[in-house]
């Protein structure tokens, strides 16, 4: 990442990484899919675990995504850095 990113292009990576741990999502989901048999098992049970945390981490990056990418945006709930009510 280079050092003058505009606040857009900033976001076009956070989005870029989103759709990476999306990725990741759709290959635990399958791999879980697969353990349909023994939904209890453990490596079940650790499967569930990661897709938690790649759930929490998809929403947080396209949120950023979002934020930085409409910062500058007339329509945007973003200005002067706080959140409009």
């Amino acid at each position: 990442m280079a050092d003058n990113n505009s606040l857009y292009e900033l976001g076009l990576e956070y989005e870029s990484a989103a759709e990476k741990v999306k990725e990741r999502i759709e290959s635990k989901r399958n791999k879980l899919r697969s353990l349909r048999n023994s939904i209890c098992s453990n490596e079940a049970y650790v499967l569930k675990s990661e897709l938690n945390t790649l759930y929490k981490e998809y929403r947080e990056a396209k949120n950023t995504a979002d934020y930085l990418k409409n910062y500058y945006s007339e329509n945007s709930t973003v200005a002067w850095g706080g959140i409009l009510e």
